[in-house]
């Protein structure tokens, strides 16, 4: 069974809605809608070339409405030459931490981009792919204007959310916690400025806004990234009304004119119960036969409220089981 992840605190959940708000006005909207990391987004063969870099960052650039954009792909290392492993065995990772910041992108004159990445990256797919999506969000930025009203000190949080509203969110929140095996052990990387967190709890607002079922983006998570998804996305559904105003009222968005609701199951909200975080399957599976054996709820279900229980009961039971 997956442990109750904690959420990000009250003023990160606050800077994500407030500049979700503000992107959104931009245009930061998905043009795939969510992008996974599958062979229907993704059906070039990768060999690690600077060919096949360079083809999946035009793959990116189009499933983000660049296509029209020219960008060429640097490969190279920290020091300037090519990296090699330390040692024989296939164990062994290439990278070491993974680079994160926004001057990876340079736009030349003519209006084209380059955009460079580690080798040690392109060893690495969800690194890789990671820094490539951040890349394109931060010429969408660019190229929509965006960038110009981004305060320095947010600017690299900034691309990360942006890249969770072109589509991208399953894989940066995937290059938000990367496990990587090296001669010295398993270590944990980021490819991401903003935190595994922050980024699953964007993804949960992403697939509320857009009505992307969350078991969708849950299927191709990581563990990590999708324990904090799974709490997120409770936490998405108990403030629906409050991710519905990043449309309909982003200035009371912007100026904090909402009320946060703490993270409720699906079936407290249902039943109206309780206020507190998402119980285990057990927990809910007791609180309903509670709830069923009550007078009150005898009197009042009639046959076809009574069938829809026995199915959340199941379902409660096979969860349990799981």
């Amino acid at each position: 069974m997956l442990a109750l992840m904690d959420l990000p605190s009250e003023t990160q959940i606050r800077w994500i809605l407030q500049n979700t708000a503000r992107l959104l006005s931009d245009g930061a909207e998905p043009v795939r809608g969510l992008v996974l990391p599958t062979g229907e987004f993704f059906p070039d063969a990768f060999d690690a070339s600077p060919k096949a870099v360079a083809a999946l960052a035009s793959r990116i650039l189009k499933h983000a409405g660049l296509a029209d954009v020219s960008a060429e792909v640097i490969v190279a290392a920290p020091d300037g030459t090519v990296q090699k492993a330390s040692c024989s065995s296939g164990a062994c990772g290439g990278g070491g931490a993974f680079d994160t910041k926004l001057d990876r992108v340079m736009k030349r004159e003519d209006g084209s981009y380059a955009i460079t990445v580690g080798a040690g990256e392109v060893k690495h797919s969800v690194a890789l792919t990671t820094a490539l999506t951040r890349a394109v969000s931060l010429i969408f930025l660019e190229e929509s204007g965006a960038m110009e009203t981004v305060l320095p000190r947010d600017a690299e949080a900034t691309v990360d959310l942006t890249a969770v509203l072109l589509g991208f969110g399953v894989l940066v929140c995937n290059g938000s916690h990367i496990y990587q095996k090296g001669c010295g052990g398993v270590s944990v990387h980021s490819a991401t400025k903003m935190g595994v967190d922050e980024l699953a709890l964007a993804l949960a607002i992403f697939c509320e806004l857009h009505q992307v079922p969350a078991r969708l983006a849950e299927k191709h998570l990581e563990t990590t990234p999708r324990e904090h998804f799974d709490e997120s996305s409770v936490w998405a559904a108990s403030n629906r009304k409050v991710v519905k105003m990043l449309r309909s009222d982003p200035i009371a968005i912007e100026e904090e004119r909402y009320h946060l609701s703490e993270a409720r199951s699906w079936l407290s909200r249902a039943l109206g119960i309780g206020t507190k975080k998402r119980s285990t399957p057990e927990e809910e599976l007791a609180q309903l036969e509670k709830w069923v054996a009550t007078p009150s709820a005898k009197k009042e279900v009639d046959p076809k409220k009574a069938a829809r229980l026995a199915e959340i009961r199941a379902f409660m039971e096979e969860n349990a089981e799981s």
